[in-house]
This record gives structure tokens, sequence and C-alpha cells, in this order.
């Protein structure tokens, strides 16, 4: 199911958005976060009764400054009063939010998906040294794997490795590393592993505008794993976790909060 949804945003925001691939990251980058910033607003602009919310916020404000006036005179009960009716606007309008986080999910997802497939990485280069990974499990320690040589692909370290003890995220395993660098292609390398009786293919993207999957499962006890350059804004953006907050996600955040507020009052949508 994951992947066939993973097929889906590609097809489609590729369809849409791929020629952004054809600019600078960081370019790239602004220009999703500031499109996802449009399409929350107009999404908001016709999901919501913009009248309503209008005369609600110049009710509140207008409340604010009663509120601040009865403080001054010490009024207590008005204080009160006026908190109540501020309280009762703010219910009001809370319905009204419910339709513009359903309307927004949708392309908010696919493009979030896409971003995550597209913009999670930079696409390695023509001699650019690339680490290819091999997880697996802790008894195979001691075992030799090799890489099948490829025409235009170099191993830096050589096509044979000895799986070594190590761990993945603190799960003891077997492992073994290459570097690997080659001339650009259209088509992906198909890097085929071999231990003992098993084969496990790893495509690897080199000169194109996309990358190929930093990680790819094989059987139930195999991973695979691309160490590819993280997509950093202006190269120095870091992430606050590699998984659930990399770079790309920390800097589209920093863009596309401000723009929504932006674009709101530009648009003048409340």
């Amino acid at each position: 199911m994951l992947e066939l949804w993973n097929r889906f945003c590609l097809t489609v925001v590729d369809f849409l958005l791929g020629w952004l691939l054809y600019l600078p990251s960081d370019v790239v980058l602004f220009a999703v976060a500031i499109g996802s910033a449009l399409i929350l607003a107009c999404v908001r602009w016709f999901t919501t009764d913009q009248d309503l919310l209008r005369r609600a916020g110049a009710d509140k404000k207008r409340l604010n400054q009663l509120i601040r006036a009865a403080r001054t005179e010490k009024d207590l009960e008005a204080v009160r009063r006026f908190r109540t009716t501020r309280m009762r606007v703010a219910l009001k309008t809370l319905k009204a939010e419910g339709w513009p986080l359903v309307a927004t999910l949708p392309p908010i997802a696919i493009l979030a998906t896409w971003c995550v497939l597209r913009l999670g990485f930079l696409p390695p280069q023509a001699d650019e040294w690339v680490e290819l990974r091999l997880y697996t499990r802790v008894s195979a320690a001691g075992d030799i794997v090799h890489l099948v040589p490829l025409d235009d692909l170099t191993a830096s370290d050589g096509w044979v490795q000895k799986l070594k003890a190590g761990d993945y995220h603190g799960q003891p395993c077997s492992a073994a590393t290459w570097k690997l660098a080659g001339a650009p292609r259209p088509e992906s390398y198909r890097v085929r592993i071999r231990h003992g009786n098993e084969t496990y293919i790893v495509p690897l993207q080199i000169g194109g505008r996309t990358y190929s999957a930093p990680q790819a499962v094989h059987g139930d006890k195999t991973l695979t794993e691309l160490r590819l350059r993280p997509l950093k804004l202006f190269g120095v953006v870091p992430g606050v976790h590699p998984t659930y907050f990399p770079p790309w996600l920390v800097a589209y955040l920093l863009i596309v909060i401000p723009s929504v507020f932006i674009v709101k009052r530009g648009l003048k949508i409340y």
C-alpha cells in the first residue's frame, strides 16, 4: 500500500512540478514551501465564511480593548463579562476551522510525500563517492560479501568485503561498507550484492535530477542503505532528528509557517 501511495504521489507531482528539479535545490525548496502556503491560504478562503471570521476578528479586537480598559479601572466584573463574551466568539470561529483542515490534508499529504522522495537528499553526481552499507543478521559476522563489478562504476576499497560486527540504530547486526563512484547514466546502476546464495539488488542513480531510495529491505533481517548527502537550505540549516525532522523538513517549516501569515495578510484572508 505504501509503495502504491508513493508511486501515485510521484506520478502526480512529477507531472506538475518535476520541472522544478532542474533548478538549484534551495530554489526548489523555497518554491515548494511558498506553494504550500498558497494552498493553505486559498483552501481557507474557499472553505470558510470569511465575513463571519472578519466580524469575529473585529469583535475580539474590540473586546481586548474593553478588557484592558476594565483592568485599568479595576472593574473585575466587566473583565469577567468581556472574557466570557470573547470565549464565545472564539468557540464560534473554532467551528469554522474543521473544513480547512480536512480540505488541505490530501494535497499537503501528496506534496509532503513527494518532498520526502525528491527533496530529502542531493542526487549523487559524477565521480562523487557514495557509501553503500549492508546490514544483516549477527550470526553472519565473518562471512565474505561482494559486489558484482559494473562498467563505469568504481569501488574505492574493492568489491569484496568481510561482514563485521556492528549495530543499526542500537540493534546488533553484521555490516559491510563500500564506497562507490561512477559516470552519470540516464538509468540507475543495478548494484548486486552477493552473500552466499543470496543476491540483493540496490539501484544507484548517478548524475540525474533524482536519487535512488536511500534504504531497501531485503527479506526479514537484511537492509541496504545508501548514505546520500541530505539537502540543507543554503548548505547550513540542520535537522533536529534524522528521521522525524530531517534538514529539508526543518527548512520547509521555517519558510512555510511565516509565508502562510504573509499570504493571508496580503490577500486579507481570515
